[in-house]
């Protein structure tokens, strides 16, 4: 059975850089292709999303400049439901610059005047119509708490993404109160260990993790992306812990949205484990690491057959202690 997957957050086009090294401080480096192509974490995880099969809705602000205009033709190619967009006239729309080299990246965001900008009174009133879950990335921050406030009293999960630390998160306009409201409405945290790392001031992202846990208590637990190290999922019976498939990256832009966009998919569309989810999604980020661009082109039976031919490392550990 399909499941309705409602996005509320940032949506982009990503100018890709690609080079033999990323350049230094004060040097020099020479560019070997470039290309526009869509992305946006939370619409990158929505594209992942449908592209499993899944019923996909973005809910964001764009301005109708050339890069809201050629975002949308991208949502409307990775069958995202664009009707729920908010257009601003003369905005402009979020827009990033990403080097790439030998799988690693980096990124510098031009925000644009439109994201933010949106208001909850701008919502569709129908907008959690049919809805079986909700994300948000909490860009903006207002609308996506007032959103998930509603789905707590209608019993629609509440998926919290910490894409970006909160020194980003707070630059960019998600106030350290923001942040604490959103998580305690979570059924499910899911981030970065940068992310908890900093939000937690641990150095350790296991310790981070937990601390959020029990701070929080969200009802799926609380995952934590850890790169080449693979990733972890808390919830109160203990930890699952899978490490990361071995391949020879192209890009990782966009690798942890795609395994965000696998994890939801398989434990709340198809109903898995969080074994089977973890295996699932991290699947999902290994084959976006072996694409150009934050999005990924797949199938339910390619990463089936990809799980099948590859392996990976797995345990669960009990906690030893239960607050």
């Amino acid at each position: 059975m399909s499941k309705t997957l409602i996005g509320m957050g940032s949506a982009a086009m990503d100018s890709i850089i690609c080079c033999s090294s990323l350049p230094g401080d004060d040097s020099f480096q020479v560019v070997d292709s470039e290309q526009l192509l869509p992305g946006g974490s939370c619409a990158n995880m929505l594209a992942a999303f449908a592209a499993l099969g899944g019923s996909s809705r973005l809910v964001s602000k764009i301005g109708d400049d050339s890069f809201g205009r050629q975002l949308l033709d991208s949502l409307k190619r990775d069958k995202v439901d664009d009707s729920f967009l908010v257009h601003k006239a003369g905005g402009q729309t979020l827009h990033t610059y990403i080097w790439v080299a030998g799988g690693s990246h980096c990124i510098f965001i031009c925000l644009g005047d439109s994201l933010m900008s949106l208001t909850s009174d701008e919502l569709a009133p129908h907008l959690l119509e049919g809805a079986d879950i909700f994300y948000t990335d909490l860009f903006p921050p207002q609308p996506a708490l007032d959103t998930a406030r509603k789905c707590r009293r209608q019993g629609i999960p509440v998926i919290i993404g910490m894409q970006c630390s909160p020194s980003f998160m707070r630059r960019a306009g998600v106030s350290d109160e923001d942040l604490h409201a959103a998580l305690g409405l979570a059924d499910l945290v899911i981030g970065g260990q940068e992310c908890y790392q900093e939000y937690l001031g641990c150095s350790d992202p296991i310790q981070a993790l937990e601390a959020l846990y029990d701070k929080y208590r969200p009802t799926f637990g609380a995952v934590c992306t850890l790169g080449s190290a693979g990733s972890v999922w808390l919830d109160q019976q203990g930890f699952y812990q899978a490490g990361a498939y071995q391949v020879e990256p192209l890009d990782s832009t966009g690798a942890g949205d795609c395994f965000l966009g696998g994890l939801l998919y398989s434990y709340f569309a198809a109903g898995s484990d969080q074994r089977t989810a973890l295996h699932f999604a991290s699947a999902m980020g290994a084959l976006k690491c072996g694409q150009l661009g934050a999005r990924i082109s797949t199938s339910p039976r390619q990463v089936a057959d990809f799980i099948q031919n590859n392996h990976l490392d797995y345990n669960f550990r009990p906690r030893t202690k239960v607050k």
